[in-house]
């Protein structure tokens, strides 16, 4: 009895081989190459950047009323803040961007959230800081 794998055109190890080639591309959505040559040759079928689609175009989890700017500029303060650092209050936050080096612009934005308040999520913290917007 034989197991059907769906394709025999190269072996399981060759299989493995060419995931791990693609695998930083699959995640991140673009290339992920820092010499040029060593990325993969673009296919024919897609014209120019279309094969490398810019993350900040997709509108992905962003709220009603969201430009992409305030996509990519949620996003960056959720990669420096993380989920380990809420509940939290102002102080606790800030010291947390401090800590993991975050820019002067995403410590200033937090300082201008109100004192006293505990956040739950960024979220909670976004909504915060663009209330007045």
């Amino acid at each position: 009895m034989a197991v059907d794998r769906g394709s025999s055109k190269h072996g399981p190890w060759r299989d493995d081989a060419m995931a791990h080639e693609v695998s930083g591309f699959v995640r991140s959505g673009r290339d992920t190459r820092a010499e040029e040559w060593r990325s993969v040759e673009p296919t024919d079928e897609l014209p120019g950047d279309a094969q490398f689609p810019d993350p900040a175009q997709s509108r992905a989890g962003a709220s009603a009323g969201m430009t992409l700017a305030d996509v990519e500029d949620r996003s960056e303060l959720a990669r420096w803040l993380g989920r380990a650092v809420f509940p939290a209050e102002r102080e606790e936050i800030i010291d947390h961007l401090r800590y993991q080096h975050a820019p002067d612009r995403v410590v200033e934005e937090v300082a201008a959230a109100a004192s006293g308040v505990q956040f739950t999520s960024v979220g909670e913290l976004w909504r915060e800081l663009r209330a007045g917007a």
